[in-house]
């Protein structure tokens, strides 16, 4: 049986939650992140009272783990890959100073 979830007080209704989405959602927009159809599902149900943000966001970063280290790995130059795009010569150092 799963625990009962406990919301704040700024996040106690359905319109609440929403009203929390819309913003965060607005945010992320203007920044130029445009919510993927799997993040909107997870919203859907933090509003639904399904969720807590904090679930929201486990579940998130979860999913998007492989695909966040798969670009780290290209970022550092670091991928066997044969996808893996080499870093551009203008973005090199002159000297590498760590040797």
């Amino acid at each position: 049986m799963q625990k009962p979830i406990t919301y704040s007080e700024r996040e106690k209704t359905p319109a609440q939650r929403q009203e929390l989405i819309d913003n965060a959602r607005a945010w992320s927009v203007a920044q130029g992140a445009v919510p993927s159809a799997r993040a909107e599902a997870l919203y859907a149900r933090y509003v639904a009272g399904e969720l807590t943000l904090q679930d929201v966001t486990e579940e998130l970063r979860r999913q998007d783990a492989p695909r966040v280290a798969a670009a780290a790995q290209v970022a550092s130059g670091t991928s066997n890959t044969p996808t893996a795009t080499p870093r551009r010569a203008e973005m090199q150092p002159e000297q590498d100073f760590l040797t």
